[in-house]
């Protein structure tokens, strides 16, 4: 068996690992939340010209130069947008991934950009998929959840109004939002964790604006049904007057 060192022969040791936690801990921030989740081997996306997104086929940002904040969590300003939206709808098993009720609704979503909207009008469609989850004020117990895609700019026309079962158009405000890539499967649990881990970090750093009642993840490709490998953004924003 292994002799360890007595507590006189590690107190050198010792200081040096603090000093040493001290310096990068800080630096690390989130990630070392939860060692299971790396976030610095994962796609960094600069602005609208990534590989996943053509002209107004995603949502309009700027970034927004943050010195403090280490890579990839990125500082972006969202142009205010409208957003094609389900209601809420109940998690399965904890969960806003698969279901029947979140199929069927994902389902109608598509169909309005398929045409059938007042106008009849056929739309491109857009990335990302938005879901986004926070808790029932109603039941505190009772996680629920919403999927969103993103309605491109149709000026001077508003967008049309669905005809299909239970969607609507929603708007975003302008707002700050702080944005964390990841690829891999869409594993709500992990989602959850990269949250918590962000909305811990951005606090620490003096940000107390924050919309801390949901959970929001754009997923990039798959479009957040199939299992295979995704590109996604957890995001969290500032508050806003957001419409749903």
């Amino acid at each position: 068996m292994r002799n360890f060192p007595r507590s006189s022969e590690m107190h050198v040791p010792l200081v040096l690992l603090i000093l040493v936690g001290t310096l990068i801990i800080p630096l690390l921030g989130f990630a070392v939340s939860d060692p299971k989740i790396d976030l610095f081997k994962l796609d960094s996306h600069e602005g609208n010209n990534n590989r996943w997104c053509q002209s107004t086929m995603c949502p309009r940002f700027t970034v927004v130069g943050e010195d403090s904040l280490p890579k990839p969590l990125q500082a972006r300003n969202y142009e205010a947008s409208y957003w094609l939206s389900t209601p809420w709808f109940g998690a399965v098993n904890d969960s806003c991934l698969g279901g029947e009720e979140m199929l069927s609704y994902y389902s109608s979503l598509v169909q309005y950009y398929q045409g059938l909207n007042t106008m009849g009008l056929k739309i491109e469609r857009t990335r990302p998929v938005r879901i986004v989850s926070r808790f029932d004020m109603f039941d505190p117990e009772q996680m629920i959840c919403s999927i969103r895609f993103y309605i491109p700019d149709l000026e001077p026309m508003h967008p049309p109004a669905p005809i299909v079962r239970d969607v609507f158009v929603g708007w975003d405000d302008e707002r700050r939002c702080y944005v964390v890539p990841k690829s891999g499967s869409l594993n709500w649990k992990t989602i959850t964790r990269i949250n918590s881990a962000m909305l811990k970090y951005l606090k620490r750093l003096g940000r107390t604006d924050l919309a801390e009642d949901e959970v929001t993840v754009d997923v990039f490709t798959g479009y957040g049904i199939s299992d295979t490998k995704k590109v996604m953004e957890n995001i969290v924003c500032t508050m806003d007057n957001r419409s749903y």
